[in-house]
């Protein structure tokens, strides 16, 4: 379950909070306390978020209610969407429920909207839940749903903690339970530096992905070092791919961030290019979770950032025996949220979804480890590192117990 995460009854805030911060995380882990897995795309890219199914599949899902807690929660999911839209939104919507059916007593009621995948139909969703007394939005998956469900919840005072991995949706009140790709970027280029490494390339894909991996990874690898090369691929990998190896004699880490087949043919194409990716220490984000960069010979070492796999198996097999089916990558977010919302609806009072509330340093423990909201909405989380090896990941750094300050 998720409970609030204290690393020192003093740490933050008055006695008293510190207090209820104890109170609540001893309530939390009456069920076992989860980290977990990366792998965001087993249905859906880490990115995929940021974009809206064409057409819905069929009939939009009529409005649901589970649990009869007198807190009410509105969870917007694209339920009716075209292809593994509308499978996320199911696996989401099923993980909720288990999250509600594990969690001692919840005090909260589900109000469950299906947006269609769509804006509007995510606009009608929030209205409809706070018109019900929802007292805070979960969801939508979408980034281009994301600012028409605030725009209903501000004017309301209503937090939002929404799905999506585009990082320009967060804001003021919004709140992004997801797999952001700077926390990924940000701990692989931190570890090198730990153990030593100084001067950072990088080949990254020319698309939006590519661009928030380029933000963080120029901004973490100028602090903690030097960028001696960073080059980006569209459909042409051959040529940024030679002006990377011409460079690696100057470097000492090479950051190749793109999903699994991908990733292999970058890595195929500096070797063409002459590049000897074995002198050199090759780092990725969590999309290097994938059977096809194990089974790389030329990436094979490499170092990558992602939660711990032990937390999602664990998910996983809950999952199947009540569902008999695979949840897809994404399901642990809803199965956070959920459970994040009935702890706080336990043990903060009035206060339970109050920006203070959300944004508490000290952050939370769920399925995918620590993580916690900053005021602008992003999130940070708690990711270990792993290393590339024929027989899958292998884990060389764990997730840290606590946040620094």
């Amino acid at each position: 379950m998720v409970g609030p995460h204290s690393r020192k009854p003093h740490s933050s805030g008055p006695q008293g909070s510190a207090a209820t911060r104890r109170t609540a995380l001893g309530l939390m882990l009456g069920a076992p306390l989860l980290a977990a897995c990366s792998g965001v795309q087993q249905t859906l890219s880490q990115f995929s978020s940021s974009s809206q199914p064409e057409a819905p599949t069929g009939p939009q899902q009529q409005p649901q209610a589970i649990g009869n807690g007198q807190v009410k929660v509105g969870l917007v999911l694209p339920l009716s969407a075209a292809g593994n839209a509308g499978l996320a939104g199911q696996s989401m919507k099923n993980a909720a429920e288990l999250a509600l059916a594990e969690f001692q007593n919840p005090n909260i009621q589900l109000l469950i909207k299906d947006d269609g995948g769509s804006p509007q139909g995510a606009s009608q969703g929030a209205q409809q839940a706070i018109g019900e007394g929802a007292e805070i939005i979960l969801g939508p998956l979408f980034a281009q749903s994301v600012p028409a469900v605030a725009q209903v919840a501000r004017g309301r005072g209503i937090s939002v903690i929404a799905f999506s991995t585009d990082s320009s949706v967060a804001g003021r009140g919004v709140y992004l339970l997801s797999f952001l790709p700077e926390s990924d970027i940000n701990r692989i280029v931190e570890y090198s530096a730990g153990i030593g490494k100084r001067s950072f390339a990088a080949l990254v894909p020319d698309n939006a992905y590519g661009n928030v991996v380029e933000a963080a990874f120029k901004q973490v690898a100028g602090r903690r070092g030097r960028v001696v090369a960073f080059e980006k691929y569209g459909a042409d990998r051959a040529t940024p791919a030679r002006t990377v190896a011409q460079s690696l004699g100057q470097a000492d880490a090479l950051l190749l961030a793109d999903d699994g087949e991908s990733v292999v043919a970058t890595a195929d194409a500096l070797t063409a290019a002459g590049a000897n990716l074995r002198n050199i220490q090759l780092l990725g984000t969590g999309l290097w979770d994938n059977p096809r960069v194990f089974a790389s010979q030329a990436l094979q070492g490499g170092l990558f950032a992602a939660p711990d796999p032990s937390g999602f198996r664990s998910f996983a097999g809950r999952y199947r025996s009540k569902y008999g089916s695979e949840p897809v990558r994404t399901a642990t977010l809803a199965y956070d949220a959920v459970a994040l919302v009935a702890a706080l609806a336990r043990t903060q009072g009035a206060q339970r979804f109050a920006q203070e509330t959300l944004t508490n340093p000290s952050g939370f423990a769920g399925i995918d480890g620590l993580f916690r909201f900053r005021a602008d909405g992003t999130n940070e989380r708690g990711l270990a590192v792993m290393k590339v090896a024929s027989g899958g990941a292998q884990a060389v750094a764990g997730s840290p117990k606590s946040f620094g300050a």
